[in-house]
């Protein structure tokens, strides 16, 4: 018989980056972690403090993978965040080859380099990139910009098929094609329709999409560390007479200079809107509009307990504001932000993160806000 024992030892391995970009815990054929986060998001503006969801905010996790033989593998994620209290993930993974595996049931759907660090102890800002905000987001209200282009995690009711192939001893390529019952909505996307039960489909009609990444790996103590690269697609029908589709595409990358990572990534939606509806502020000229956005940021430790972060990013909605949106928003608003903050390390699997973010925006004004949180991971 062939040993499967370094199969297995490679699957457990890769179960644990999957499960956490922080530490993972092991027994034989268990794997867990989990964090825990609370964040204060104060407004320097009172006006803009008074049309956000400022205040203190929690974000916690636990993660389990069982082994439940040499070729499947049961995952499940439970969180408590600003939506509620959520079984956020629970599916299947078959791994027969490393070049050929099947996830199935309710599956977080790999969409941009973010996806792999929606955790707060997986990235060092006090606030997930504007692009994919999951709800902290100033005017984000469905009456103004209606969050970003894709707020994650996207977890969704479906199957994904993917693999690893390396090109080289260097180079590994992974890619991965899913089927998932989509987004929702009627008019425009319904964020919290994808967090309530029942999760299955609203029109009957699949969505389906893709991502694609290329990773290189240098030599240890390199200053060119290791980069990669990647390419992201989805599309679907949103509504429930599935008339209106939505097609969303992205593309990100990661690059290490010797202590310092810069990471970037760019997201961009364009979604159907229903001509029959009345109360728009302005002539529908095109049944359609379009909301994009792109991010830049760069980390470096400064010293042993404290590390730096700064990122600048841009989100941008074009097209006719809908029927009942807020009287600021025009047909071409934009936001940026610059975030700059520290996190420290005081203790072993603890941090504290301080951040502050200025907000330049053409609807709303300009306005400064601030991020005070505390956390720890397992």
């Amino acid at each position: 018989m062939t040993d499967r024992r370094p199969r297995r030892v490679l699957r457990l391995a890769a179960l644990a980056l999957a499960l956490a970009a922080g530490g993972a815990r092991a027994a034989e054929g268990v794997i867990y972690s989990g964090s825990a986060y609370v964040d204060y998001w104060g407004f320097l503006e009172r006006d803009a403090g008074e049309r956000a969801p400022q205040g203190l905010a929690p974000a916690a996790s636990v993660r389990l993978g069982l082994d439940v033989n040499d070729d499947l593998t049961f995952q499940t994620k439970a969180c408590v965040s600003c939506h509620g209290v959520d079984f956020e993930t629970i599916s299947l993974d078959y791994q027969p080859k490393l070049w050929l595996n099947v996830q199935l049931g309710r599956i977080a759907v790999p969409f941009g380099d973010f996806s792999n660090r929606v955790d707060p102890g997986s990235y060092k800002t006090g606030s997930q990139p504007l692009i994919y905000d999951m709800g902290r987001m100033a005017y984000g209200a469905r009456s103004a910009m209606n969050l970003g282009v894709l707020p994650l995690p996207y977890v969704d009711t479906g199957a994904l098929v993917y693999g690893v192939r390396w090109l080289g001893e260097r180079l590994q390529l992974w890619y991965g094609v899913y089927g998932v019952s989509g987004l929702r909505g009627s008019n425009d996307l319904d964020w919290m329709a994808m967090r309530s039960t029942p999760y299955n489909d609203n029109n009957r009609v699949p969505s389906g999409g893709a991502r694609a990444t290329l990773s290189w790996s240098s030599d240890p103590g390199s200053f060119f560390g290791d980069a990669s690269f990647g390419g992201s697609y989805t599309r679907g029908r949103y509504d429930r007479d599935a008339t209106r589709e939505y097609e969303i595409w992205g593309a990100d990358a990661t690059l290490r200079f010797g202590k310092v990572v810069l990471r970037g990534e760019y997201a961009a939606r364009r979604t159907d809107l229903d001509e029959a509806a009345t109360g728009y502020p302005f002539a529908l000229v095109d049944p359609w509009f379009e909301k994009a956005g792109f991010y830049a940021e760069a980390e470096a430790p400064l010293g042993k307990y404290v590390s730096a972060v700064y990122r600048y990013e841009e989100l941008r909605r074009k097209g006719t504001p809908l029927p009942g949106a807020a009287a600021e928003l025009t047909e071409d608003s934009r936001m940026i932000r610059h975030s700059g903050g520290v996190v420290i390390t005081p203790a072993t699997a603890l941090f504290v993160k301080l951040s502050w973010e200025q907000w330049q925006t053409t609807d709303f004004g300009d306005f400064q806000t601030y991020h005070a949180g505390i956390g720890g991971a397992f």
